[in-house]
């Protein structure tokens, strides 16, 4: 008897075992969806280094120290607050060439390099920021980098499209089919829901000239464009009979 009771558990799993085996695979419709939000940009990030040469180090770095503290003073007179710019990055680096005669690198100085980032929170001014930056002695400008401050929604707004969109390509395929769209299966958003700066827009040219009475946006032929925010679901939904 107790070699029966023990047999008996082992027989009740195989047949289930055998049933589950014997049994149709789900019905299934794979889908993905896609999502996307445009908002005009109202704040950028401007990138800025000023960097000089000198075959003394002191006089480099006091040369990039006196750019920095003259942008500054540009910026915080267009409206910049303290907490809006950042001066924090610097490096300072031996320069060598290559000496012919020699036959080895030769030192011809030093360089130094000091960076700038600037959140500009008034787009009206941004070709000011930039102007005044070369007015102020800094020699590398970087294309401005558009966002806007609505970032956090507008990234969950173009994740709900996508799984809207998901949902509505699956019910045609159920409706198309003749079949019922039951639940949702399995669910996966794309990790990298971000903002895609529509750079082509914003163009940026310095005026060959002076223009008068212009403002800084229109002497450098800058305009904001869109951003787009986008996103992607794929999702798997059961399907069942009408």
């Amino acid at each position: 008897m107790k070699k029966i009771a023990w047999l008996l558990p082992a027989l009740l799993f195989a047949s289930a075992a055998a049933s589950a085996a014997d049994a149709p695979p789900p019905r299934l419709v794979a889908v993905s969806g896609q999502g996307e939000v445009s908002v005009a940009p109202d704040r950028a990030r401007l990138s800025l280094a000023a960097d000089a040469l000198h075959p003394d180090l002191k006089t480099a770095e006091s040369q990039v120290n006196a750019t920095v503290r003259a942008y500054l003073a540009e910026a915080k007179a267009l409206g910049a607050k303290d907490e809006q710019i950042s001066t924090a990055g610097i490096s300072l680096n031996p320069e060598y060439v290559w000496d012919d005669k020699l036959h080895q690198q030769k030192l011809v100085g030093y360089r130094a390099r000091r960076t700038i980032e600037v959140v500009v929170t008034d787009l009206d001014k941004l070709g000011d920021y930039v102007l005044r930056a070369t007015k102020a002695g800094v020699n590398h400008v970087s294309p401005p980098q558009l966002e806007s401050s609505r970032s956090d929604e507008l990234q969950r707004q173009a994740l709900a499209k996508a799984a809207q969109d998901a949902q509505a390509r699956a019910k045609l395929l159920a409706d198309t089919l003749g079949v019922k769209l039951g639940s949702v299966r399995s669910v996966r958003a794309n990790d990298e829901v971000r903002p895609m700066p529509v750079m082509y827009k914003a163009e940026m040219r310095v005026a060959a000239a002076p223009m008068a009475d212009a403002s800084g946006n229109e002497q450098i032929g800058f305009a904001g464009g869109e951003i787009k925010y986008s996103a992607s679901v794929s999702a798997e939904f059961d399907l069942a009979e009408r």
